[in-house]
């Protein structure tokens, strides 16, 4: 799925810009729309868990392979929000199970580890992927849509392998729906990080190639390294969490992502720039091992999966409203406003990290 995904990511900025001209406000709305389903997760999933979780899963990566690939037919904004609706069902439906499925099978007080340790796998698949991409788009001149099309069709190989993880009983007795008060840090904090990211990932690639014209295979290596280092870090950041927590952990990531706003809102430089999205990929990482560890230490069994379907609900609150307010913001003050809004929520994700009681405190 990741190096499915690698190939999509590290292409279609490029293919809105350059083949359908899209522009900031349209690039907004569309990953507002995009996230709709991001925001509908915890319902969606709450109605089918009492089927295997490796069936679920599976499944959802097939739904994403076939909008992936759909978006190689698309001539249009109208089209492309379409088949990103699709695949986006498919992405965000098998998120929380994944991480589900990898914390049912970690040994305790090594969930942090092994959850570092599957990001290193999602981060091979991502350098495979995008060294992929700056090969084929250098020598042999590869059209953005036959790109789409190899994603669709690796993802959805993906679905058919996730269909070999054996079941367990466990997955037949989650609770459907939880929304309780005891998680209420944990929501607050999936809320925000669903509007900081949106902002970075949607335009900070957007800027490097708008504002200061980075082609395809500039774009594909940044993201190359930007996983190169996710896959040499996460091991370590996990077992970092493991040992100090997940508050100590997201407290520094949240200090150092203000720095990363600013410097997009501040520097020219674009080598700056470059480095500070790869610093950015990899805080992502630790604040996902850091939350996805926390829920898993206050929440019971039962209500785990749920749990962390509900987060991913109130990240995607947030992201529905932000890419299009963002975009509305760059187009009336210039991109430099973008990024001052990510300031203002990366200040809101650190005050937010001190209110952290987990089973550790």
């Amino acid at each position: 799925m990741n190096f499915a995904l690698a190939i999509y990511e590290s292409t279609y900025t490029n293919f809105l810009v350059n083949d359908l001209h899209i522009d900031a406000f349209q690039i907004g709305a569309m990953e507002s729309i995009r996230e709709v389903p991001g925001l509908l997760s915890a319902f969606i999933l709450g109605s089918i868990l009492r089927f295997p979780e490796p069936l679920l899963a599976g499944s959802f990566l097939l739904i994403f392979g076939l909008g992936i690939g759909g978006v190689s037919t698309v001539n249009g904004w109208i089209q492309v929000v379409f088949w990103s609706l699709v695949w986006s069902v498919g992405f965000h439906s098998w998120s929380p199970i994944s991480s589900s499925i990898t914390l049912s099978l970690s040994d305790l007080k090594e969930e942090g580890k092994r959850l570092g340790q599957m990001n290193s796998v999602s981060s091979i698949a991502g350098m495979i992927a995008m060294a992929s991409v700056m090969i084929f788009s250098s020598f042999f001149a590869m059209q953005y849509r036959l790109f789409f099309v190899l994603a669709g069709l690796i993802s959805a190989f993906g679905g058919l392998l996730t269909f070999r993880i054996p079941a367990t009983a466990k997955a037949f007795k989650k609770t459907r729906f939880v929304l309780r008060g005891r998680y209420s840090v944990y929501y607050v904090l999936n809320f925000l990080e669903g509007a900081r990211r949106q902002i970075f990932l949607t335009f900070a690639p957007f800027a490097l190639v708008k504002v200061y014209g980075l082609n395809i295979t500039t774009i594909a290596l940044l993201m190359f390294v930007s996983r190169v280092l996710s896959f040499l870090s996460s091991p370590y950041l996990g077992k970092l969490v493991d040992r100090v927590g997940p508050r100590t952990v997201l407290t520094l990531s949240y200090i150092l992502m203000i720095g990363d706003f600013l410097g997009y809102a501040y520097i020219r430089d674009v080598s700056v720039l470059l480095v500070l999205y790869v610093l950015n990929s990899i805080l992502m990482i630790v604040s996902l091992i850091s939350r996805t560890t926390y829920i898993n230490e206050i929440s019971s069994l039962t209500d785990l999966t749920p749990s962390l379907a509900m987060g991913q609900t109130m990240d995607h609150v947030a992201a529905v409203i932000l890419p299009l307010t963002a975009g509305m913001f760059w187009g009336i003050f210039g991109y430099e406003a973008t990024f001052f809004v990510g300031v203002a929520v990366a200040v809101c994700q650190l005050i937010t990290t001190q209110k952290i009681r987990s089973a550790r405190t």
